[in-house]
């Protein structure tokens, strides 16, 4: 092979790897939001969990001793 043909297929190399490492970071931000979201959407249940333990757990009687 010739100088040029090794040296296109150098910077055809280099240029697929940047594309890929752009594409990979695009998507990790993608799933870092995803995550968030997720988040807080675990926080409001854990929140309406605890509410209704707390609500539910001062209405209930006990049963007398035996």
């Amino acid at each position: 092979m010739s100088v040029a043909g090794n040296l296109y297929e150098t910077l055809k190399m280099i240029l697929t790897v940047e594309d890929r490492i752009l594409r990979l970071t695009d998507e990790m931000k993608q799933i870092g939001a995803q995550v968030a979201d997720h988040e807080t959407r675990l926080a409001r249940l854990e929140g309406k969990f605890e509410l209704l333990e707390t609500a539910f757990s001062s209405r209930r009687r006990r049963l007398p001793s035996p």
